[in-house]
């Protein structure tokens, strides 16, 4: 894992998306998405963010804004309809302008979205990391499987700890700081 190689992306942390999610699930997810997306701000690694049909599925999860309202340049969301992220040609062209190739694939749900993007981002030959702490989907079978396809298709399945390490390389750093409290 390279940061300077990497991407982080957001998919679909919608309200209606949270509302289908066990509670502990949703919480856990939503927590661990804001470490990663700021400690990615920290290390100046892009991130994308999606939603998924705004209209009927509603705006990103108010703590996940909060917490990328910070990011320079703005986020503006990708609204999608595909499952898939790569469905999206807004998506595919920020991604292919940032010329990078290790994607951290966080978001909701497992089993749908997140696994259709790892699949074709898997086929256009790209690294993807699936974060199995900051995905979720409404049941838990759903999640495991989808963890399990996504890695007999060529995807690493990482947790949020192991890619902001990974990111990281050492101690005694500014950054390892930073993260230390983030992890508090």
């Amino acid at each position: 894992m390279d940061k300077d190689k990497a991407v982080l992306v957001v998919i679909d942390f919608q309200e209606a998306q949270r509302r289908i999610m066990p509670p502990e699930v949703g919480k856990t997810l939503v927590r661990n998405v804001k470490i990663l997306i700021s400690f990615a701000r920290q290390l100046k690694i892009p991130i994308l963010l999606t939603e998924q049909y705004p209209k009927g599925l509603g705006k990103t999860i108010f703590e996940v804004r909060e917490e990328l309202a910070s990011v320079t340049p703005p986020l503006i969301p990708i609204e999608k309809l595909s499952f898939s992220c790569c469905g999206a040609n807004a998506f595919n062209e920020q991604l292919e302008a940032l010329k990078r190739n290790q994607l951290i694939l966080t978001g909701i749900e497992a089993h749908i979205c997140v696994l259709q993007t790892a699949t074709d981002l898997l086929r256009k030959g790209l690294k993807v990391h699936v974060v199995a702490d900051a995905i979720g989907s409404r049941k838990k079978l759903d999640w495991e499987v989808a963890l399990r396809h996504m890695e007999r298709k060529g995807a690493t399945i990482s947790t949020m700890e192991i890619i902001a390490f990974q990111w990281l390389k050492k101690a005694g750093t500014e950054d390892f700081k930073q993260l230390s409290k983030l992890l508090k």
